[in-house]
């Protein structure tokens, strides 16, 4: 064999062993997905319908996807509708039905109680008597923003109809929104979830901080697309799901924000990397921190370090004062306050302005089964989501971005983005992953 026939087969040896480091084959993703929808159902969702006041709640998934929880529920169907419908009927269960669909796979599960026809909608409802019907249906009342529809709207307006029509009076008259019933199922998690996700966080983190190396840039000749693709490659190579496309940006002193574009990466750059991937119903949201050295430069220039240092006291600062239980809202304000006391300013933007000092923007957002959730927040922009109290064992974006004033910078604001993923828990927030502790280096 030649020696470049040699190294050749190194290389690839090498890939495929980094591959398998990450394998998880589609039966043990099956087993570990039922083994969680198991634990959801015992001991999430009783708690979930009787905080809300819901006696039964009624899913209809089409098929192909088109119910957004469909992955948490099971797969229904592949072909037309089936009917989840989930019943309290007192003691520590809640009752599981299937109506209609392909249920050979959910009865493999051992998840479900009852497969009946979907012509036995109307009298399995009846027998059962409830006087609160959640079905999945937002309470928005205006087009913009669409908070949360995402997940929590999935019912189709002719399935709305049918479904009155095929249960008549009194029970068309007895659904609800499941709105926030979705919100506390989808939020308090459990320990496979926990588990699960943190694997994918792990491989998110490793790969972007692969990108942001001398292992894909080098100065003067890469491009930020080029970053991007890396990235995409490395996902797919992988077998993971794209959260979205990676978001490759830099922040020049002018504060305008240049992302995913075929400009050359160059020494002095500020570079930052925002990405999502995901596996098996859970999908990331991360982001790292990185400086390209100048010439001559052979560690982090002060004042990037100082930026960075002031992005440590405010992750520490919101880690000692972030709990489940609380609003999104009580939390919020009270993290303002302290940041404040702290000798910062907070400010609403997520861009600096000519205000004197180092500003804070804090943008905390449900994450986990998709990398913007629906469990409550802390964030601004969600001003449905954070008047939710933060259910126990919540996964979150821990999200927030600094700007540090820097002569070196044009006497302008240098901005870190924070985000890491992270468990709320009643003792505070909890690492699911190892976060960002230094400045990452391209030479």
């Amino acid at each position: 064999m030649s020696k470049k026939m040699s190294v050749t087969f190194f290389v690839i040896m090498i890939g495929l062993l980094a591959l398998n480091l990450y394998a998880q084959d589609a039966h043990d993703n099956w087993e570990i997905a039922n083994m969680i929808r198991s634990d959801k159902f015992n001991y999430v969702l009783p708690k979930a319908m009787r905080n809300n006041n819901i006696d039964m709640w009624i899913i209809i998934d089409k098929g192909r996807g088109t119910e957004p929880l469909f992955r948490d529920l099971g797969y229904a169907t592949s072909n037309g509708n089936g009917i989840f419908i989930f019943t309290d009927r007192g003691g520590e269960r809640i009752e599981r039905a299937v109506l209609g669909g392909e249920p050979e796979l959910l009865m493999e599960s051992g998840l479900y109680d009852i497969f009946k026809s979907v012509r036995d909608l109307r009298s399995f409802v009846a027998e059962r008597d409830p006087k609160r019907i959640g079905i999945n249906m937002s309470t928005a009342t205006e087009l913009w923003p669409p908070e949360g529809r995402h997940l929590t709207d999935g019912l189709s307006h002719t399935d709305y109809i049918n479904l009155k029509k095929a249960l008549g009076d009194p029970y068309a008259s007895r659904l609800v929104s499941a709105e926030k019933l979705i919100s506390d199922f989808r939020s308090e998690r459990v320990a496979g979830e926990v588990i699960e996700f943190s694997k994918i966080a792990n491989i998110t983190r490793k790969l972007i901080e692969r990108a942001l190396s001398n292992e894909v840039i080098t100065p003067g000749k890469t491009t930020m697309n080029e970053v991007c693709w890396w990235l995409e490659e490395q996902r797919q190579a992988l077998g993971l799901e794209c959260g979205w496309h990676p978001g490759v940006f830099l922040s020049p002193p002018d504060g305008n924000e240049i992302g995913n574009t075929d400009r050359v990466i160059q020494p002095g750059d500020v570079l930052q990397i925002d990405w999502g991937i995901g596996r098996n119903n859970f999908f990331t949201d991360l982001k790292r921190f990185s400086y390209v050295l100048k010439e001559g430069e052979t560690e982090v220039p002060a004042w990037v370090q100082k930026a960075f240092d002031n992005s440590r006291i405010i992750r520490e600062l919101v880690r000692e004062n972030v709990r489940s239980g609380k609003t999104g809202r009580e939390q919020l304000d009270h993290l303002k306050r302290l940041v404040a006391e702290a000798g910062f300013v907070y400010t609403e933007e997520e861009r600096p302005s000519k205000v004197k000092g180092v500003e804070v923007n804090i943008g905390m957002h449900s994450a986990g089964n998709l990398g913007h959730d629906v469990g409550g927040s802390l964030f601004e922009i969600f001003p449905l989501r954070t008047t939710y109290e933060i259910r126990p064992n919540s996964l979150i974006a821990f999200e927030f971005i600094v700007f540090t004033p820097a002569d070196e910078w044009r006497g302008k604001k240098v901005p870190v983005c924070v985000e890491e993923n992270a468990l709320i828990t009643e003792r505070g927030i909890e690492w699911v992953h190892p976060p960002q502790n230094r400045v990452l280096v391209i030479r």
